[in-house]
């Protein structure tokens, strides 16, 4: 019997930045990692507004390269409706995007987040036994289902943003800032992967390290409550 999937894919603009090296970190963190209960990861990407066969951009790969990366023969390719119907879950780069797959692509609504956003509602999902599961893979697919659902419940409390700032969604990349900018923007793939990675595989699973948080909880309702409840007592 062959090994299961989990299909996860990366989008951002042009392919040609960031959503590469989103999945070039995401490999280069699992290649040391089990394949736990013969599940194999299928790691994709690409761009809303990409064109065929254009080049990487240079900043892109000499950020990749600070982190031992090559994403020098990646080719960008542009989205299709079809590309957004198999993946177990979608991860897009800004709310743009996000924005853009649901209208591509409506079903698809619950298995899209930004980066960011995955990171910051799958944090808050409760760790279920893995005896619940059949698999590794249904496991998995359980977080997802779990953080859209949190979403869903903050939307209905807070609105449509949940309580996030929009721009916290988003990961930008740093036009016209400098090559320190960019291996800034490729430490934080990297941080933001790793924490993807471990909220998927879960705590017994913790072969790849987080490094960093996307969204800080002082910007929720619910942190700013505590926050000022706190401050009464004192």
């Amino acid at each position: 019997m062959g090994a299961t999937q989990f299909k996860l894919l990366y989008i951002c603009n042009g392919n040609n930045a960031r959503s590469p090296l989103a999945a070039a970190c995401t490999s280069d963190l699992l290649s040391g990692t089990s394949q736990n209960g013969g599940l194999r990861w299928d790691i994709g990407s690409a761009g809303t507004h990409a064109v065929n066969g254009d080049p990487v951009r240079p900043d892109a790969v000499r950020a990749a390269h600070d982190l031992n990366l090559d994403i020098s023969n990646h080719q960008p390719s542009l989205l299709t409706a079809d590309q957004c119907a198999d993946p177990d879950l979608i991860l897009a780069m800004s709310w743009e995007q996000v924005s853009h797959i649901w209208s591509l692509v409506p079903q698809a609504w619950d298995r899209v987040f930004t980066i960011k956003e995955f990171v910051h509602w799958a944090q808050r999902a409760p760790v279920r036994p893995p005896i619940l599961f059949p698999d590794r893979l249904a496991e998995m697919r359980d977080k997802i289902i779990q953080a859209h659902a949190i979403r869903k419940r903050a939307r209905a409390d807070y609105g449509f943003w949940g309580g996030i700032r929009p721009q916290d969604l988003n990961l930008i990349e740093p036009n016209g800032k400098g090559e320190e900018a960019w291996t800034a923007l490729a430490k934080a793939v990297h941080a933001l992967v790793s924490d993807v990675i471990m909220l998927l595989r879960g705590p017994e699973h913790q072969e790849a390290q987080p490094i960093a948080r996307s969204v800080s909880k002082k910007h929720t309702p619910r942190a700013r409550r505590s926050t000022a409840r706190a401050k009464a007592r004192r």
